[in-house]
């Protein structure tokens, strides 16, 4: 914003979309969209402005006009995820009042929010824990049937098998079920007063499945003006730091670069039940000549490997 005030001047905007698209692809993001405006003089808002001829992209309005919504991205794109929170198995005690109680006598159906992807009816599908595959013969919403579901609506799920499927499943399409952990690399966003240390014992909510964790060790915490990465005992409170994390059960979860909604948890405190802090998993960090230099904020040797995505899988992120 305010081109205005630099005068319209090609070389201003060509420093600062090049500090921005250095900056995403640190962080393994896609491409960014840089686009020189002025709201109060509204150019390069609504229709593209005379004053930056040399600006050949679209306008503000022309951008989010063709830009695919989040839920458009991962129900195209990503595959079909659904995290089980509950198991429909009425047997005798169907409703007073269903027109045929006959039928949902040996009813049995999974229910959760799609996360992403679609289902439909006849899809191979996997079931997390234990990798079994099965087939879907039908898809509920309510008291109607439907032919296939997209994400992030709310359905429940009958399978041809009895699988051993209770809440903090999750069912996949067939093939694509991440290989699960037990170890976490992960940037936490600390949000409780009191602090973090290694060793410390909590909760990991992922999904609908909460597991025992321990707080493994803590790399460092990130100067928030030079976005590297510092030594550090803890995190405190606003702190970002990066940690690893020991599960107690495995978890289907996945780099967050590559699937928001697999790659995102919580971590609790097993006590009172408060939310610590938001999690998301990354790549493992490595070392190979020590932490960045809290005074000069400089890397001495952190890096991580992140996957990328397309300009069309992430824009609307």
């Amino acid at each position: 914003n305010k081109i205005d005030l630099l005068g319209y001047d090609e070389r201003a905007f060509t420093t600062v979309a090049t500090d921005v698209s250095a900056l995403v692809r640190e962080f393994g993001l896609p491409e960014a969209h840089v686009i020189p405006v002025s709201a109060l003089a509204g150019d390069n808002v609504v229709e593209r402005s005379a004053n930056t001829p040399w600006y050949d992209g679209p306008s503000l309005l022309e951008l989010l006009e063709t830009l695919p919504s989040l839920d458009e991205l991962e129900t195209e794109l990503e595959a079909l995820r659904m995290p089980v929170q509950l198991v429909i198995r009425p047997q005798g005690a169907v409703a007073s009042g269903v027109d045929d109680p006959e039928r949902f006598r040996d009813y049995r159906a999974v229910a959760g929010r799609i996360a992403s992807g679609t289902v439909r009816v006849g899809d191979a599908v996997q079931v997390f824990p234990g990798g079994a595959t099965t087939t879907v013969t039908g898809i509920d919403a309510g008291p109607r049937e439907l032919d296939e579901a997209s994400a992030p609506r709310s359905v429940s799920l009958r399978l041809a098998d009895e699988l051993d499927a209770a809440r903090g499943a999750v069912i996949v399409a067939a093939g694509a079920l991440p290989t699960p952990r037990r170890e976490l690399d992960a940037a936490l966003f600390w949000l409780a007063s009191t602090s973090l240390r290694p060793g410390a014992r909590v909760l990991v909510k992922s999904g609908t499945s909460t597991v025992q964790a321990l707080v493994a060790s803590i790399h460092g915490t990130r100067n928030l003006d030079s976005l590297a990465l510092e030594a550090a005992d803890g995190l405190e409170v606003n702190d970002i730091g990066q940690a690893t994390i020991r599960l107690a059960s495995e978890l289907p979860v996945e780099e967050y670069a590559a699937h928001r909604r697999a790659g995102g948890f919580l971590v609790i405190d097993p006590q009172s039940g408060a939310t610590l802090a938001a999690g998301i998993v990354t790549a493992p960090v490595t070392r190979t000549a020590g932490l960045a230099d809290a005074s000069t904020g400089t890397h001495a040797g952190i890096s991580g490997t992140s996957t990328t995505t397309t300009d069309t899988e992430g824009a609307a992120a």
